[in-house]
């Protein structure tokens, strides 16, 4: 078994056991009656907190816009990963699996999945490709190949990285999707139902 193999095993399983304790601990939460978690004062909060996790991860990509010349903001992409792991966990939480009763939570909800699961995907994306880069520099080097000449070389190999276009044309519109969908959500639920609705 590949390393890149058993990485992409260790995160997957890792996924599942997240969401299925997330949503067993939702189902001991929920109280036996007609309201959800999702709608009791506590689980309006747990969606606030979820919220406010999630926009966490936008931090890496206003950060990388704004300051193009400088370093990569690699702590940022750690918050962004892990941020765009945990919010949705605390989303499931939020929603739970059974309670979903309205069109716009249930698209949010599939958006949401489809980001989190291209994002964990980019990350092993991202990992093939530097771990691609980095073995190929230091061939170059033990081949003799000035810095310069190397550097000039890993930056034709990184523009020709297809992988990583398509998955930018699958993340980038539908974190936009689910963000549209979040604000009809929460507009919807405050008009509806205020900050708390029985």
């Amino acid at each position: 078994m590949t390393q890149v193999f058993r990485r992409l095993l260790i995160v997957g399983g890792l996924t599942l056991f997240a969401v299925a304790g997330v949503l067993v601990f939702e189902a001991i939460l929920t109280p036996i009656t007609i309201l959800s978690f999702g709608r009791t004062p506590q689980g309006q909060v747990t969606g606030w907190i979820g919220l406010a996790v999630i926009l966490l991860v936008y931090g890496y990509p206003i950060r990388k816009r704004a300051h193009q010349n400088r370093l990569w903001p690699h702590r940022w992409l750690q918050i962004h990963m892990v941020a765009g792991v945990v919010g949705p966990l605390v989303i499931i939480l939020h929603a739970g699996v059974f309670h979903l009763h309205a069109v716009v939570p249930i698209l949010a909800m599939v958006a949401m999945g489809i980001v989190s699961l291209s994002g964990i995907i980019g990350q092993h994306v991202h990992y093939l490709a530097f771990r691609t880069l980095y073995t190929k520099r230091h061939e170059l080097l033990e081949q003799g190949v000035s810095p310069e000449e190397v550097e000039t070389r890993l930056l034709g190999v990184a523009a020709r990285e297809k992988m990583f276009r398509v998955w930018q044309m699958i993340h980038g519109p539908m974190t936009l999707l689910f963000m549209a969908l979040v604000a009809l959500h929460v507009i919807g639920a405050l008009y509806f139902g205020g900050l708390y609705s029985p």
